[in-house]
């Protein structure tokens, strides 16, 4: 069994946005009137550019002594914007939040804005997951599993490549090893 929970199974849609030419102060507000720590910034054609958060607003324009109903956004926002297919997987979209030290990925395909994925989307489905884990777990110590059929996400042991593994001859191995003699 794998765990592959899908991005767009967990995002938060509709996705709250502001547009570059808004103010800090807009912002602001949304963000208070939400309720939410973040906002995804689009451009005048709806596409998303960036993500303004709290803490921007904070570094950028409180801790500034700046004038919120003065600054724009887009005088504030990141300039690349890291965003997630809605195609890939909650371990993917997490690995890249650490990886990227963020805590809210914009769901993007084809220039679109699908959804928004946070950290606490992750943590919410986390406790499925783990029972999920506990029942494979157990069905796979019974010595009639057949390890064959398993698949893994993981380092072949015998190429060393990340990827999809398969239980081969005492061995995970990626798909290009399956076929060699090395195993």
């Amino acid at each position: 069994m794998e765990f592959d929970i899908t991005v767009s199974e967990v995002m938060s849609t509709p996705v709250e946005t502001v547009k570059l030419n808004a103010t800090a102060y807009d912002a602001a507000n949304i963000l208070k009137n939400k309720k939410i720590g973040g906002l995804v910034v689009v451009d005048d054609s709806m596409e998303p550019v960036g993500l303004i958060t709290e803490k921007d607003l904070v570094h950028k324009v409180v801790a500034r002594n700046l004038k919120s109903k003065e600054v724009l956004i887009k005088d504030i926002v990141s300039p690349k914007l890291i965003s997630i297919s809605p195609k890939a997987t909650i371990i993917e979209a997490a690995k890249l939040m650490a990886k990227k030290n963020i805590k809210r990925l914009p769901v993007v395909e084809n220039g679109k804005l699908l959804g928004i994925i946070t950290v606490s989307d992750i943590v919410s489905v986390s406790p499925k997951i783990f029972e999920i884990m506990i029942e494979v777990s157990k069905i796979k110590d019974r010595e009639d599993y057949p390890r064959e059929q398993e698949s893994i996400y993981g380092v072949c042991e015998v190429c060393g490549n990340q990827g999809r593994l398969r239980y081969i001859n005492g061995k995970y191995v990626c798909e290009n090893c399956i076929d060699s003699d090395s195993i």
